[in-house]
């Protein structure tokens, strides 16, 4: 839930010589992002309320400006993300300003992309026992190149887990959450589960999402793993 902060400290009606900016307002109340981290191209509504001595709403215009080019916000206080970087937002009432509201613009996931094979086979009988590393990448348009530092989740799909898997990915895990690196790639290799009966097939799907839950185009590509 966005938390409403009070960003300029609102002078009390029992105080006197109180210096009111326009139309009587004295302080600005400016809802919080739940998440101060935007993608390029990522977007955010802010709100704001003008408050009176009394600490009442003021009919009173709002506008809204940015600190430099890494995002931009518009008179409704919706901000967009436009660069790598930092920058900050404030709420402007006449010469009244709120707090800096602070946000982080990162390149945008744009492309989740298996780096290699697709399908693998894998002799059940191999001494020491054979492995398939299962690789993706994260890319971006803008701008472009790799993206790092986000998480692509890998998960066991077929077969389907029992009480006792017959295959597993490093870790003896089911599914797991990697990080990608500076090259934007992460990867995780499967193997069969020692002392239990191989498949014919295992199948790993592999999914990212951006910052706000949307999946990153890509998601739901499969890795197919042949024992034979």
């Amino acid at each position: 839930m966005r938390r409403w902060v009070r960003l300029l400290p609102l002078l009390l009606a029992a105080c006197s010589g109180l210096e009111e900016g326009e139309g009587g307002v004295v302080g600005l109340e400016v809802q919080l992002p739940d998440d101060p981290t935007l993608e390029v191209g990522e977007q955010v509504q802010l709100s704001a309320r003008a408050l009176d001595v009394n600490g009442e709403t003021v009919d009173a215009e709002i506008l809204w400006r940015a600190s430099d080019a890494a995002l931009s916000v518009d008179a409704t206080g919706l901000v967009t993300g436009v660069a790598p970087g930092s920058s900050d937002v404030q709420a402007v009432v006449g010469s009244l300003a709120s707090e800096r509201i602070e946000f982080d613009v990162i390149a945008r996931a744009d492309t989740l992309i298996i780096v290699g094979d697709s399908v693998f086979v894998i002799p059940i009988a191999a001494d020491p026992p054979v492995t398939a590393n299962l690789v993706v990448r994260l890319e971006s348009r803008s701008p472009a190149g790799p993206v790092d530092s986000r998480p692509v989740i890998y998960e066991i799909t077929q077969p389907v887990p029992g009480a006792t898997p017959v295959v597993q990915l490093a870790g003896g895990v089911q599914s797991d959450t990697l990080t990608t690196i500076a090259d934007g790639t992460a990867a995780i290799a499967l193997g069969l589960v020692a002392g239990q009966t191989p498949p014919d097939t295992a199948i790993v799907e592999v999914r990212a999402n951006r910052t706000r839950g949307s999946p990153v185009p890509g998601s739901g590509q499969r890795f197919i793993v042949l024992f034979q």
